[in-house]
């Protein structure tokens, strides 16, 4: 897994960190250059904020703190929901072909939230766009080392790809506690965390790892 230029696509801010915060930081201690998008603020998960608009001013705030602790860029596309489809690929093709990503980083096509798995299908349809001479106006094709889904709250049964991140549970947690609006909706999401880097370091023999599933989307050209 070539970690030098890696781009995110989530639903909301935090399922990065919780799909892939260990990942990212250990990536960033070696130089990799990390950007994060996110469709949805998601400002309805906020306790006692009945104004979706409030919640989502708070979410991005805490987005902003997180990308300045784990040092990655961000930008918010406030998509609640795929609509126009071949708008959304083509932005991600652009997106992709901009910023040259070695991996793309998702969430699983299995994962039960609507938006998780919508936001998994267009990522996927735009990396493997972004490899063809489609939507030439948007720059010349672009081919990425890998595609790989993470895990949020649907796991994998048989995860293709682990990564130790024993080094940088800390740093997870940590970034996990600046979303302190999702502490108080959840509060039992550190436990889980680190209950499931647990699970997943054991098959690679070392205390903390998070799991990866390679998308089959892009083939291996030896």
């Amino acid at each position: 897994m070539d970690l030098s230029r890696i781009l995110v696509v989530t639903a909301h801010p935090d399922d990065e960190v919780i799909g892939c915060g260990g990942t990212l930081s250990k990536a960033k201690d070696k130089g990799s250059t990390v950007k994060v998008i996110i469709f949805n603020p998601g400002g309805s998960s906020v306790k006692e904020v009945k104004d979706e608009a409030t919640g989502q001013v708070i979410r991005l705030t805490e987005l902003d703190r997180v990308s300045s602790f784990l040092g990655f860029a961000h930008e918010s596309w406030a998509l609640p929901d795929v609509i126009d489809r071949r708008n959304v690929v083509r932005r991600l093709v652009g997106e992709i072909r901009s910023f040259k990503p070695t991996v793309v980083l998702t969430h699983a096509p299995h994962d039960r939230h609507h938006l998780h798995a919508a936001v998994s299908s267009v990522v996927t349809e735009a990396v493997w766009h972004a490899t063809q001479l489609y939507y030439l106006d948007l720059g010349a094709p672009w081919t990425a080392e890998a595609l790989y889904y993470f895990e949020v709250w649907d796991l994998f049964t048989q995860p293709t790809t682990l990564v130790d991140i024993t080094n940088y549970i800390d740093k997870k947690v940590e970034a996990m506690q600046l979303y302190a609006s999702q502490i108080e909706a959840f509060p039992y999401i550190i436990d889980y965390l680190k209950a499931l880097a647990t699970v997943r370091g054991l098959p690679a023999n070392v205390k903390y790892a998070e799991a990866f599933m390679k998308s089959p989307i892009l083939q291996e050209i030896l």
